[in-house]
């Protein structure tokens, strides 16, 4: 097989810019140690080499956990009154958002080793499969738009987290300390937004990836029409000449071997993604929970504000839909992604069957056999199904969750529970 070596156009060197990008945002964020080179003309991520350099990595994330550690719980505890049940609720909400993102940072520095060899998996067969399909480049358009649509969904909702982790009091005041470690704050936090979009992108180049492999093999589905006809029947609109017997039988064998060749693409295809969803499942599960909680808490605020008659900002509002926003865009993802692995299953492969020879039959049968076994989903730990039929399920969690939240708030606080007691307890 011979080295991949593709023509750059506008949209393939915009989405090698944006992959560039994102692996120097990495490296400057201390997501990633290793460095991107070429060996033997295949770009690939590499370790530090030095011993040192690896000690001096590990020290300074080890610096990095323990200022997290200490920095982060202050960002979502908003509620620092308990006088009501409601408020009770938020604090513990707030708590756990907490230790999610602090437990993010510490798994995914610990998984980085594995994670690099997943990237490099990813490079190979991005490689494989254009040398396979032909194609120049598998990055279309959508690629940069829909990453660039995602990133300014990231940024606006880190509008939310920027006042709580540098408050504008601390510069007004000059207070240095707090601005210090505000910025300290802020570098960590968007690590751990990093991270979070990560999963994002990296269900969505897995499904372009099975997008091209089940496009080339419709073509090659197309082109099997051709030989599986006899010569008499072709038709009269084809002025070519038909194919001779040896020339069917020789491009029966070469489309039969690319066939196991996808079956080959697949299989690996199929390891890396689970690969990749095993070491950021738990990355996942904060994804959704972090949007949802912040998404509640806003929602919770200007509804009980708007029933007191408080005039309440459109803020939340706003922000409610785009934390909503980048879960839908989430789900949309992964769903995107195994109905991509899912084209070769629509297509009529078993239909094609030709009275010369039994290869591609049994090349077929094979290959579907395998796409049965290797049914791809998105389990997160065990518990939530990420398709298109989980964002109702969501929805309809906020609704009945906003209900049972307003009705803690309107019942009265702690006192006003101790004063039934003591009334019950006279009566």
């Amino acid at each position: 097989m011979h080295q991949y070596k593709p023509a750059i156009d506008g949209v393939e060197l915009w989405s090698r810019r944006v992959l560039l990008a994102l692996y120097q945002a990495a490296r400057g964020l201390s997501l990633l140690s290793s460095s991107l080179g070429v060996e033997r003309e295949q770009l690939q991520l590499r370790p530090p080499r030095q011993q040192c350099n690896r000690l001096l990595i590990i020290l300074w994330r080890a610096i990095l956990v323990s200022i997290y550690w200490h920095m982060i719980p202050e960002i979502f505890n908003t509620v620092k009154s308990t006088q009501t049940y409601a408020a009770l609720i938020v604090l513990l909400q707030s708590s756990s958002v907490s230790l999610f993102a602090v437990g993010s940072f510490i798994m995914q520095v610990r998984a980085e080793s594995r994670f690099t060899a997943v990237l490099n998996h990813y490079i190979s067969l991005y490689g494989r499969i254009c040398v396979l399909t032909g194609a120049e480049h598998l990055f279309t358009l959508k690629f940069p738009i829909l990453y660039a649509l995602k990133l300014i969904l990231t940024l606006c909702g880190f509008l939310y987290e920027l006042p709580q982790l540098l408050p504008l009091r601390y510069i007004l005041h000059m207070d240095v300390g707090h601005v210090i470690g505000g910025l300290i704050a802020i570098y960590l936090w968007l690590g751990t937004i990093f991270l979070l979009d990560a999963c994002f992108l990296g269900f969505f180049v897995s499904g372009v990836l099975y997008e091209h492999m089940g496009s080339h093999i419709a073509i090659m589905l197309q082109q099997m029409r051709s030989v599986d006809m006899d010569g008499q029947e072709q038709s009269s609109d084809d002025e070519s000449e038909p194919l001779s017997h040896y020339r069917r039988m020789c491009l029966l064998c070469d489309r039969a071997d690319e066939l196991d060749a996808c079956g080959v693409i697949y299989s690996e295809l199929y390891r890396v993604t689970l690969s990749f969803r095993d070491i950021f499942q738990w990355q996942i599960l904060f994804y959704i929970y972090y949007n949802l909680i912040v998404l509640l808490i806003m929602l919770y605020e200007y509804i009980v504000n708007y029933l007191e008659g408080t005039q309440g900002e459109m803020v939340p509002v706003v922000m409610t839909c785009i934390k909503m926003a980048n879960i839908v865009l989430l789900i949309m993802c992964a769903d995107y992604m195994i109905k991509k692995s899912e084209m070769p299953q629509l297509l009529p492969l078993d239909i094609v069957c030709t009275d010369i020879d039994q290869r591609w039959d049994k090349s077929v049968e094979s290959f579907l056999n395998q796409l049965r076994a290797q049914q791809l989903e998105v389990k997160v730990v065990g518990i939530l199904q990420l398709d298109n039929r989980f964002i109702p399920t969501i929805l309809s969690a906020i609704v009945t969750y906003l209900f049972i939240l307003i009705q803690f708030a309107f019942t009265g606080g702690f006192e006003v529970a101790e004063e039934i007691a003591r009334l019950n307890i006279t009566s």
